[in-house]
């Protein structure tokens, strides 16, 4: 039982990856602001290759253990929220993020960019990772993003082990 908790700990530090799907704009708001305006599919893409090159570059850095290069991309406030219910804040990520060893291979599904404003954005999906033992485990990710001094920082986290 040792490993489940550790791979989902795991699963924690590096919910930030790569989103491989293409996405479909947002529905027409009746009433539009500057934060929420409406957003073309070319915007939309755009933001999703930034984010997905974020997201890359944090997982990358959260499986060598490489503090410097994870803390840029992420917001002073960030609040995660793991699949047991514990919550961590940015100190507590970085100083839980060592060398990783255990996880042979990860992929994202179902990826989905939830919503888009001029600063901040959110995306779910589903991560899976499989340690080098063989066991697999799958969980639901939600991360909101926001946009700060021209730069997208990972605000939020929200993990769901799915069984």
């Amino acid at each position: 039982m040792k490993s489940i908790p550790a791979v989902a700990v795991l699963m924690a530090t590096l919910s930030l990856c790569n989103l491989s799907e293409k996405l479909k704009p947002e529905a027409n708001s009746s009433a539009p602001n500057k934060n929420s305006a409406e957003t073309s599919a070319a915007d939309r893409e755009a933001v999703l290759t930034e984010l997905m090159k974020i997201e890359y570059e944090m997982t990358t850095a959260s499986i060598n253990g490489d503090i410097a290069a994870l803390a840029p991309h992420i917001a002073d406030n960030y609040v995660g929220t793991a699949y047991d219910g514990t919550m961590q804040n940015k100190n507590q990520l970085l100083a839980a993020t060592k060398p990783d060893k255990r996880t042979k291979s990860w992929k994202i599904t179902d990826a989905k960019l939830v919503s888009l404003s001029n600063d901040s954005a959110v995306l779910t999906y589903t991560q899976s990772q499989t340690s080098r033992s063989g066991q697999t485990a799958r969980a639901r990710i939600t991360d909101t993003f926001v946009k700060q001094n021209g730069r997208w920082l990972i605000s939020t986290e929200q993990q769901t082990i799915l069984r």
